[in-house]
């Protein structure tokens, strides 16, 4: 007899359905985890609309979860039923060259968790229980919560950008965005000891980023007698979001594009040149959970604050709230 569990399934463009569906079986090398927090990332939201192809109904989406071990596969030694976990959400093979450098982001053969396009399909976490690669697994230290655990992977996404742009203590960043991933970035930023401005257009982002000790990029020049940000991260990926950080930038400061709003732009190339302008990218994170859990757990990233939570069964009315732009949320986590 198949065993059943709660999901809140992808049925159609702008459809969700809480149904009963099989719980999965981990492989060998997995482990089921009994999921306590799941949030909804922004690129769940937009592929709510299928017109991505990254999320082809049906489907059970979410990739940014939390929750304990609930069983093990037969090959998995190094964890044990009942402990709290969280897991990148970028499942990836371990033994191909960038996987055994470092760069597991950018594996040839890597899977997201919760996406479903024409080469693969991956149930995620917007359920009871979620099977997972143990190599992705991350203990949670006993003080972060299973609300703040979900947060990691979208905080290890700025944490990434942060640490590839050498970002120094002292050093002035300037992040471009008050979406998520601008906010975590700016987190991440904070806990490494910079001093962080932020442009934005939400209110209640642009709060939460002044409670979290973010000043306006206004004040930018004041800050640093007009030099401009030794770093700039752009979390939108536009034209107008490049062209601002070109503005905050610092002759011989550097750029950290995040967002991929837009395919191309136009690039200021002799300008980059003549004023030294590091350009560099980030994609998705690559190992940085341990660095994101212990920031949290000595209080140096402060995420309270930053999530509202509603029961896994109320799901569908959350995402249509999420599409229609109600600006009363800023992070919505998902309890099963």
């Amino acid at each position: 007899m198949v065993n059943m569990m709660k999901a809140l399934v992808f049925t159609a463009p702008h459809t969700f359905e809480y149904q009963d569906v099989p719980r999965p079986e981990p492989a060998p090398d997995e482990v089921l985890v009994e999921v306590k927090a799941c949030a909804i990332c922004g690129s769940d939201v937009h592929g709510s609309s299928g017109e991505n192809g990254r999320r082809i109904p049906p489907l059970v989406m979410g990739h940014e979860a939390s929750g304990t071990i609930a069983q093990l596969g037969e090959a998995v030694q190094s964890w044990a039923v009942g402990d709290r976990v969280t897991f990148d959400s970028t499942e990836y093979c371990g033994c191909c060259w960038f996987c055994t450098h470092g760069m597991h982001n950018l594996c040839a053969q890597r899977r997201i968790v919760g996406v479903a396009c024409t080469e693969y399909r991956k149930n995620g976490a917007m359920a009871q229980y979620i099977a997972v690669k143990a190599r992705t697994l991350y203990a949670l230290p006993p003080t972060v919560s299973f609300e703040q655990g979900c947060l990691v992977e979208p905080f290890a996404v700025g944490m990434h950008a942060v640490l590839r742009s050498g970002l120094a203590a002292g050093q002035t960043a300037a992040v471009i965005g008050d979406g998520t991933i601008g906010l975590m970035t700016l987190i991440a930023a904070k806990s490494q000891g910079a001093q962080v401005c932020i442009s934005g257009h939400h209110a209640r982002p642009m709060q939460l980023a002044a409670q979290l000790g973010a000043l306006d990029c206004a004040q930018l020049p004041q800050l640093t007698a007009e030099r401009g940000a030794d770093v700039v991260y752009d979390a939108v990926g536009s034209q107008s979001s490049f062209t601002q950080a070109m503005e905050l930038v610092r002759k011989g400061g550097r750029i950290m594009v995040i967002g991929n709003h837009a395919r191309t732009i136009d690039f200021p190339l002799q300008r980059c040149i003549t004023e030294q302008i590091d350009v560099q990218f980030s994609y998705s994170s690559a190992g940085e959970y341990p660095v994101c859990l212990q920031a949290i757990a000595e209080g140096r990233a402060g995420l309270t604050g930053l999530w509202q939570s509603f029961p896994l069964a109320e799901g569908a009315q959350v995402f249509d709230r999420l599409v229609h732009r109600d600006e009363s949320l800023t992070k919505a986590v998902l309890i099963p």
